[in-house]
């Protein structure tokens, strides 16, 4: 086809969930037979919403700890907390609770659990609650010293491994599976975190965390989706194609981008 427009210098950005990306690469594997770029659609480049990459991770948190009949054994289970927060929702959060319910129960559960922690680490520094440390009027510098100490306590990290080959007559499997939930439960603060801010280089970093926790779960798709889409822009794309996916990427998320197609003209190796 000699009539195919010029696109070497042209690329056409369009972002959306899981399916919308999948569409257009099943497009893009029909048409790789075609003579002409413009006939394949080579230029047509695909960005994942983030805030669908929140959805994955959310349905994550809630395979891992409340989905299994296993995790709603002891006290210290996800649950639990529910029980207390949402004491006529409990049936609805254990089969289908959805992105909105989710969220907010690992916010509000999460204040609790490090509520909670902060309790039992101050009793360690002979206080008898977190309103009589709060009357000794700690400095700044105190409460990030004591924060530094409670997520390193808390929060599961390398030694989460040498805690599993202890003797089986020693197990302390809820804390265990308490510092566990703590760290994904931080790891999701984080991530949205991140998005809020507009911080992307944040939000690529903690989705190379949540990367093998999604397939973990069983949601390859979207650690395939994320992971081509991290090697894509830091070893395939030339700069500027680099930071207009990052910067759609974003505003998949802020909602900044009115339309769903961004057409945009880049000067491969620009600096």
């Amino acid at each position: 086809n000699l009539n195919a427009p010029d696109i070497s210098q042209h690329v056409i950005l369009i972002h959306g969930d899981l399916g919308t990306g999948e569409r257009l690469q099943a497009v893009q594997l029909r048409h790789s037979i075609e003579a002409m770029p413009w006939d394949h659609f080579q230029h047509v480049v695909f960005i994942p919403g983030l805030f669908h990459l929140k959805m994955a991770c959310t349905e994550a948190i809630w395979h891992c700890f409340t989905q299994p009949p296993a995790t709603q054994e002891d006290e210290t289970c996800l649950i639990h907390d529910v029980v207390l927060l949402r004491p006529k929702e409990t049936v609805i959060y254990c089969l289908k609770p959805g992105f909105q319910r989710t969220h907010q129960r690992i916010g509000h559960a999460g204040i609790c659990q490090w509520l909670n922690c902060w309790r039992v680490h101050i009793k360690l520094k002979r206080f008898t609650s977190l309103e009589a440390y709060a009357a000794s009027e700690p400095t700044l510098d105190d409460l990030i010293v004591i924060a530094d100490e409670v997520t390193q306590t808390y929060t599961a990290n390398y030694q989460l491994c040498y805690m599993k080959k202890r003797p089986e007559k020693d197990p302390d499997l809820q804390f265990e599976n308490t510092v566990l939930m703590n760290r994904y439960f931080l790891l999701y603060e984080e991530l949205s975190y991140a998005m809020n801010c507009g911080d992307i280089g944040h939000v690529e970093t903690c989705t190379v965390h949540w990367i093998p926790i999604l397939k973990a779960v069983g949601k390859h798709k979207y650690a395939t989706q994320m992971t081509n889409f991290l090697i894509n822009v830091h070893f395939i794309y030339p700069l500027g194609l680099r930071y207009m996916c990052c910067m759609i990427s974003l505003a998949s998320e802020s909602h900044w981008a009115s339309n769903e197609t961004v057409s945009c003209r880049l000067v491969c190796g620009a600096q």
